[in-house]
């Protein structure tokens, strides 16, 4: 077990040194890029997840966070429902260089299920979703946001990748607003050893700014 164990641990260093100088190395000038590792493992009826993110404008990291967290399933609600507790450190570049922390609980419950074939449309997995964070600063300040998120994506492959899609409207109890909107699509690459890659573009929209602000972005993520 321990061999094993050190051999993940190897795996995942070497790969996300391996992002890492490439995202580093690959100037997105005005087109913001991010390099995001995910691990999940499974227990007796109990899923353990943990990720790592950081994301660059052209080679500077401006933000990354570290996330861990436990999730389990909720039979007496039927097949497919889930919910889940995290704990999430962020770390945001000021204007002066100085990295703020911003520490960020959440609780999650998340309800799966697939949709059959039709005649022009594949077998779909559907992804359902409402977070509920906790958003404590550095400097004292806390707030709290609602995050409610829908995904789509393929299960039949079309070139060796399944397409998906995603939409995730923020709704912040502070502004009594939604602030944010936030819309993936992308591809899941075939499997490699245990590992899954997959790469999307992400669009967000800030609603609560004036005048509204808009941020593209291309993702690069690993899944164990």
């Amino acid at each position: 077990m321990k061999l094993e164990f050190n051999y993940y641990i190897k795996k995942i260093l070497l790969l996300f040194l391996g992002i890492f100088f490439v995202g580093v190395s690959t100037p997105c000038y005005g087109f913001e890029h991010n390099e995001k590792i995910s691990i999940k493992r499974n227990g007796q009826e109990v899923t353990f997840s943990t990720e790592i993110d950081y994301r660059y404008d052209g080679d500077n990291n401006f933000r990354r966070h570290y996330d861990v967290g436990v999730k389990v399933p909720l039979s007496f609600l039927g097949e497919g429902w889930s919910v889940g507790a995290n704990f999430r450190m962020i770390y945001k570049k000021s204007r002066a260089g100085d990295w703020n922390l911003e520490k960020r609980p959440h609780g999650t419950i998340q309800k799966t299920f697939k949709s059959p074939e039709l005649e022009w449309l594949p077998e779909l997995k559907w992804t359902l979703r409402t977070r509920q964070e906790y958003r404590i600063r550095e400097n004292g300040s806390y707030t709290t946001r609602n995050r409610i998120r829908y995904k789509i994506k393929s299960e039949e492959e079309y070139l060796k990748v399944k397409p998906f899609f995603g939409h995730e409207i923020f709704y912040d109890f502070d502004l009594k607003d939604f602030s944010k909107n936030r819309i993936t699509l992308g591809i899941q690459l075939p499997e490699v050893k245990g590992t899954t890659p997959s790469i999307y573009y992400r669009f967000v929209t800030d609603l609560d700014d004036e005048p509204v602000h808009t941020l593209s972005s291309l993702v690069f993520k690993l899944g164990f």
